[in-house]
C-alpha cells in the first residue's frame, strides 16, 4: 500500500471518522471509477493469431498515453499486444 494525502472539509471529515474502513471505501469508489471510465478493464483471453492461443490480456497504459491490451504467449515466448481500432 501507499499513502496519499486528501484534503477533507469540516462535513466530510467529520463523516469519514464515522466510517469503519474509510481507505478501503476511497480505493473502492476509486476502481469503480476508473471501471467506468475505461482506464481498468478486468484481464481476458486474446487469441494470439500468430499462433492460435489464446493469451491473458491486461489493459495498460502505453508510453503516449493511449490504451491497449497486453500479454505474454506462452507458446511463441513473446510479448504481445493489441491495438485498440480507432
Amino acid at each position: 500500500m501507499r499513502n496519499k494525502m486528501i484534503t477533507l472539509c469540516p462535513t466530510t471529515y467529520e463523516l469519514s471518522k464515522k466510517m469503519p474502513n474509510f481507505s478501503g471505501w476511497v480505493r473502492k469508489m476509486i476502481l469503480e471509477n476508473a471501471n467506468k471510465t475505461g482506464i481498468t478493464k478486468p484481464d481476458r483471453e486474446m487469441l494470439h493469431r500468430e499462433c492460435d492461443t489464446f493469451v491473458v490480456a491486461r489493459w495498460q497504459q502505453t508510453v503516449n498515453g493511449t490504451y491497449a491490451w497486453f500479454g505474454y504467449c506462452e507458446t511463441c515466448q513473446c510479448d504481445v499486444r493489441w491495438k485498440v481500432k480507432q
